[in-house]
């Protein structure tokens, strides 16, 4: 058995309308979910134990809609290759409350600029909640994201985040 916490705001998307959020989950992991709604504590019973991983990518999956991302985003934990990264971004800043919002707005860009620029080039998606920046991508893009978000997170130049970005995707190809 395995429990994960996720904010008491998120519990509703885990369970979904009419509960269908959390049936798909269950179904698609093999996993039995209890959901304490009033603590935020999701309960996490594997029926198969001969898969470990599925419970894992349950965890994931729960703690992917904690930070953010919707089911529908979360659930490809489960269903294919993909793996969830969580940066905090106070390890860049420290405790400065004044020095989180600069760099989450640096992170996120004018409209959404920046964000948008680096899931499009890596094809990750991103969620950047609180003190958090979520990653849910596949290992190849992850690495790539994760060099992106930290170059930001460091200071860098858009612009070198860019270059580093469009190197990326040569190589891919």
């Amino acid at each position: 058995m395995n429990y994960v916490k996720i904010p008491l705001s998120r519990v509703g998307v885990i369970i979904g309308p009419k509960g269908e959020t959390k049936k798909r989950i269950e179904e698609l992991s093999g996993c039995k979910i209890n959901i304490d709604s009033e603590e935020g504590i999701i309960e996490i019973k594997s029926k198969n134990e001969n898969d470990p991983l599925k419970n894992l990518q349950l965890i994931s999956t729960a703690k992917a809609i904690g930070r953010g991302f919707t089911p529908d985003k979360a659930v490809q934990l489960i269903e294919m290759d993909y793996y969830l990264e969580i940066v905090d971004i106070r390890d860049y800043v420290g405790r400065s409350k004044k020095r989180l919002a600069t760099i989450r707005g640096r992170l996120i860009g004018k409209a959404g600029k920046t964000r948008k620029i680096i899931e499009d080039m890596t094809n990750a998606d991103l969620a950047i909640q609180g003190h958090t920046v979520s990653i849910i991508s596949d290992l190849e893009g992850l690495e790539a994201t994760k060099v992106a978000v930290s170059m930001v997170l460091a200071g860098s130049e858009h612009g070198a985040v860019y270059k580093y970005l469009e190197s990326f995707r040569r190589r891919k190809r």
